[in-house]
């Protein structure tokens, strides 16, 4: 039986001592429970009123098939030993309509790694035929599997770690792109040799080459790949000005020491063409490119005016050339002939980077903009971009970064470290059509584990003309004000599932708690993770989690 729940908590229930809470007005239906798969690898994908779960766990691979009305398990398929034993997860994508399983496998006789697609037919749930070899690599390639906690002790592999892939605008071409381990270990002497590889969305190849960088490692920084609708490459890097690999210099120097070039290889041919983009007194700390439907690429990142914080995270660094900290906006145009017009720089203002600070960092704010330092956003990443029809600019970054922490061992034993990782605010920034800021609306959470993601960070949707956000937070957060610091939520130890809503229009932002990781009716849910939320339809999402009893249960959550 279908159980539909109404999340309506009054002000007498307490949280750990916390009574304030907003009720939610969002409905949320939890499926009956159905029997666990445990496995290293969850992906999930929707079509029309129907979802899907993929799970690998080594030889066992299951594919699982829900009802998102409802919503509800329909069936599954278990394959054994179906794809090779040394097989690690890629991606699963959608090109056309169609949908496919990319993964690497490596074959250590002849010393190759290989790529391999099988398609999935969705309705059946099933895959078709067997694995398609794409294309083998001669020798190693740099990758780097990371294993994330999903909570409870769970964990999973994050996939995607030999090869990278970036898909047009219309999802008919797709860029497979992998850097060979350099044969010549000192960066002064070596060369990236790059392998970028397009298809269409029948997976049928288009280009395929390895490209060897026209700088050395110390000299360059890969930033970006992207393929646009008809094929064409580009690559975007950061070339250095000399081999010291330094942001400057000089300390006193006030222009970077590196320009930004982009390489455009358009489809068809071998040659690379070089644009480059003077950056002057501007230190990008990083670049995105993003195809778009209209006739140019968009290029967007943050940038430093050069001062480097020693304080940071809460506590003095030794960091003398750290430039990852924002001062602001940085956003391009590319022509599809490499051409980069359009540049606009935009300040994140002082009253923003004052929010939700202690009364402490707003005087440290204050003065470095009296000193013309100006104050600035630290550890922002690139998360999300969107582009309106009218060519106004959605911008979606998150404090993220990772603390490292040493010590010894008892009777002197040897050093043993640790780290913690870090998710923490959001900030999204819409830029009118002419490159200016419309609005800037900073979400503040204070997000720790000791796994890597986990059930941190948030999941975006944009849908309704309005932008959503999604995330576990501490409950004392919702209705807090600009001039208090969040509370910390520890992943893995329950916490309220919060909405964010932002309308693209005017930026009005509203925020609700949906429901409580420790009150679902009867049980509690656990193994919650940012990467098992999923989009379902324009007004709704799911997620998967763990309810014990060797059962899992699927949550739709409705967002109107």
């Amino acid at each position: 039986m279908k159980k539909i729940l109404y999340f309506l908590i009054a002000v007498s229930i307490s949280f750990h001592g916390y009574s304030q809470m907003k009720p939610s007005g969002k409905s949320f239906n939890v499926s009956e429970p159905y029997k666990v798969f445990d496995a290293k690898t969850k992906l999930y994908f929707t079509k029309g009123k129907e979802a899907m779960a993929i799970k690998f766990d080594g030889d066992n691979v299951i594919i699982q098939k829900f009802d998102t009305e409802k919503p509800s398990f329909v069936k599954e398929k278990k394959y054994e030993k179906f794809f090779p034993k040394n097989y690690a997860v890629e991606k699963i994508t959608e090109l056309n309509n169609k949908y496919y399983f990319l993964f690497s496998s490596w074959d250590g006789d002849n010393k190759k790694e290989q790529c391999f697609s099988i398609e999935i037919d969705f309705e059946k749930g099933e895959f078709i035929g067997t694995p398609k070899l794409m294309f083998q690599v001669d020798g190693k390639i740099a990758g780097n599997q990371v294993a994330v906690m999903t909570g409870g002790f769970s964990y999973e592999i994050d996939p995607g770690y030999k090869f990278k892939f970036y898909e047009s605008h219309d999802k008919k071409n797709i860029l497979i792109e992998y850097r060979k381990k350099p044969e010549v270990k000192r960066d002064v002497k070596s060369y990236d040799i790059i392998g970028l590889h397009t298809y269409d969305s029948n997976l049928n190849k288009v280009s395929s080459h390895e490209f060897t960088m026209p700088y050395t490692e110390r000299r360059m920084d890969n930033l970006d790949y992207q393929v646009d609708n008809q094929g064409n490459l580009y690559v975007l890097v950061k070339v250095f000005n000399d081999d010291s690999y330094d942001e400057k210099s000089k300390k006193k120097d006030e222009e970077a020491n590196y320009h930004i070039e982009l390489f455009l290889i358009k489809s068809g041919s071998t040659k690379i063409e070089i644009s480059k983009f003077e950056n002057k007194d501007k230190f990008i700390n990083k670049l995105w490119l993003f195809d778009t439907e209209k006739d140019f690429l968009v290029c967007v990142g943050f940038y430093s005016n050069g001062h480097v914080d020693s304080y940071k995270n809460g506590a003095y660094t030794d960091k003398k050339n750290d430039f990852d900290d924002s001062d602001g906006i940085v956003t391009l145009k590319i022509k599809p002939d490499g051409t980069i017009y359009d540049q606009t720089f935009n300040e994140i203002p002082t009253e923003v980077l004052n929010q939700y600070e202690t009364d402490k960092t707003k005087k440290r704010n204050e003065k470095k903009e009296r000193n013309g330092e100006g104050a600035q956003f630290s550890d922002l990443q690139m998360t999300n971009l969107v582009i309106n029809k009218d060519g106004s600019i959605v911008i979606i970054g998150e404090q993220i970064f990772t603390v490292q922490r040493g010590g010894y061992g008892s009777m002197g034993g040897s050093a043993r470290t640790y780290s913690t990782y870090h998710y923490c605010d959001i900030l999204a920034s819409k830029l009118n059509p002419d490159g200016k800021i419309e609005w800037m609306k900073r979400i503040p959470k204070n997000q720790k584990g000791n796994f890597g993601l986990g059930g941190m960070s948030f999941n975006y949707f944009n849908t309704n003309n309005s932008h959503y956000f999604v995330y576990l937070d501490n409950i004392k957060n919702i209705d807090l004000s600009l001039d208090k610091e969040p509370a910390q939520h520890s992943d893995g130890k329950g916490g309220y599932l919060t909405l964010v809503k932002i309308a693209d229009s005017d930026g009005a932002l509203k925020k609700e708690s949906i429901l409580n990781a420790r009150e679902i009716e009867d049980f509690e849910i656990f193994q919650y993770a940012t990467k098992r939320v999923f989009k379902t339809s324009e007004n709704s999402f799911m997620f998967e989690v763990y309810k014990k009893k060797k059962e899992d249960v699927m949550i739709k959550v409705n967002l109107n």
